[in-house]
């Protein structure tokens, strides 16, 4: 019986521990992290890609889209900024519309609406005219408020259909 207490207490104190360290965040601390983050996928952007790009993400900042032990899953800020300034270039009406946010301690979650209008030929398929209108969902580490991390998954698959369509 003396066991569950000294159990409790060790639990308590570890959860404790997690919360103090991963900094947790307001709803709006939140939504202020993350705004110019999304603020760049809407096009026209009014700023430059790599001076947002630096305002927002810390130095060590690394960006995952497959499972980190697959080669090229995972980049850093180089390839983050060449690749949102790209999107910019192939589809200039692209525009991420924030659904919901959910936060966890330093986590924010992000699901989230990709639309946009192919000004060319994208991911292989050939330019149609066509637009296409995907989910894309986010799990950003907020660290001093700033994002350390970006797990993402969008269904491109689904955005592709679209294009192809007849």
């Amino acid at each position: 019986m003396k066991l569950l207490p000294r159990i409790t207490l060790g639990l308590a104190a570890l959860i404790a521990s997690c919360a103090v360290s991963a900094q947790a965040l307001t709803d709006a601390q939140a939504r202020a992290a993350i705004a110019p983050w999304y603020a760049m996928f809407n096009q026209p952007f009014a700023g430059e890609v790599a001076a947002q790009h630096e305002k927002v993400v810390a130095a060590e900042y690394k960006t995952c889209w497959q499972p980190e032990d697959v080669p090229g899953g995972c980049w850093g800020k180089e390839q983050s900024i060449k690749t949102i300034a790209n999107f910019a270039k192939t589809v200039p009406d692209m525009k991420f519309e924030i659904k919901e946010v959910l936060v966890a301690a330093n986590r924010v979650i992000v699901r989230g609406e990709v639309t946009g209008t192919p000004s060319g030929d994208f991911f292989g398929v050939p330019h149609g005219g066509k637009s296409f209108k995907i989910m894309a969902i986010d799990i950003q580490t907020i660290k001093d408020g700033k994002i350390v991390q970006t797990y993402h998954l969008e269904n491109w698959l689904l955005g592709l259909g679209q294009l192809r369509a007849k």
